[in-house]
Order: structure tokens, then C-alpha cells, then sequence
């Protein structure tokens, strides 16, 4: 943790400095290992984020290229990991649906993937926060309760009432053709 003033001064220099040296490059990797700009985009951001709040000490600009890079590298592999999944998911989903062809079971997914999409971003914020760390990044309830300094128990408590309210509002969710 950041103790002095000083300490933060150079933090935050060093941080600025990194963000406008690193963050093009970081990107242009990014999308290498997932094909998509925007995702790309927001996995750089994620790892800029991360260091902020984490407020991880590094001595100078080669240092922080290494940590960036690194959570840049890991936040891509999860999401990697979570786009297959969904896939794996989808195509479940569509062999047991009847009498549906490819351009129904497109509008199908995508609707209720947007349906998902906005229960999530109106789930409250902590417990957005706390599901999307240990949905879409990955994180073990330790970690995330390391990360936020809060309880294991309270982020037990936070995904078991986003997937409460998920549950809720997709049970009766039945697409007619």
C-alpha cells in the first residue's frame, strides 16, 4: 500500500507515465490474443484499473510494463475462457431446441444474452462487482474478498444474490418461434 505523499506522487507520475507509454502497445497485444478491439480495449483498461486500486508499488516504467503486460495476458485467457464457454453454452442450448434453424437460434441467444447483459449491469454496484470478478475475470471468493477487502462471506453472500436475482428473472424466460 501507498503510505506518504510522496509515495503517491510517484505513484501516481509513474502510473500516468506507464498509461501513456504502454497502453497502444498493451492494446495491440491484447488484440492478438483475442481478435476483438473492444474487448481488447476493455481487458487493457481492466489491468489499469487493477494496478490503481491495488495500488501495487513498482519501481519504475520497465517494472510496470511487466505487471501490465502480465495482467493484460491473464484477463485475455479469461476471457477467452468465458467467450468458449458461452459458446459451449449456446450450442447446448440451441441442439435442444425444436424446430429451430441457425437464424432463430441466433435472435434467440442474442436476445437472451441482452436480456442477461442488463440484469447484470443492474445488479447493485458491489454485487456487479463482486459477479463479474468471479464470473467473467475467473477470481476465486479469496481473492475477490482480497481485492475489495472484504469477508469471503460477504462475497459468498454478493454472487449468491446475483445469481438469486438472475435465476428469478430468467426463469420464466421461454422464447416462442
Amino acid at each position: 500500500m501507498i503510505n506518504s505523499s510522496s509515495d503517491t506522487d510517484s505513484f501516481k507520475a509513474l502510473f500516468e507515465e506507464s498509461f501513456h507509454a504502454h497502453f497502444e502497445p498493451l492494446h495491440r497485444y491484447a488484440c492478438t490474443l483475442l481478435r476483438n478491439h473492444e474487448q481488447a480495449q476493455d481487458v487493457v483498461q481492466a489491468a489499469f484499473i487493477k494496478w490503481w486500486e491495488a495500488g501495487t508499488r513498482l519501481q519504475n516504467l520497465d517494472e510496470a510494463r511487466k505487471y501490465l503486460y502480465t495482467a493484460v495476458y491473464h484477463t485475455s485467457l479469461n476471457v477467452i475462457r468465458n467467450d468458449k464457454s458461452k459458446r459451449t453454452q449456446n450450442e447446448a442450448y440451441r441442439l435442444q431446441q425444436p424446430n429451430s434453424g441457425p437464424y432463430t437460434d441466433d435472435l434467440i441467444v442474442a436476445e437472451l444474452d441482452d436480456r442477461i447483459n442488463s440484469l447484470i449491469e443492474a445488479l447493485p454496484q458491489q454485487c456487479k462487482t463482486i459477479f463479474s470478478m468471479s464470473r467473467f475475470e475467473g477470481k476465486t471468493y479469496q481473492k475477490i474478498a482480497s481485492e475489495l477487502n472484504l469477508s469471503v462471506k460477504t462475497v459468498e453472500t454478493q454472487v449468491g444474490k446475483a445469481l438469486r436475482i438472475l435465476r428469478e428473472n430468467l426463469a420464466g424466460y421461454v422464447h416462442t418461434n
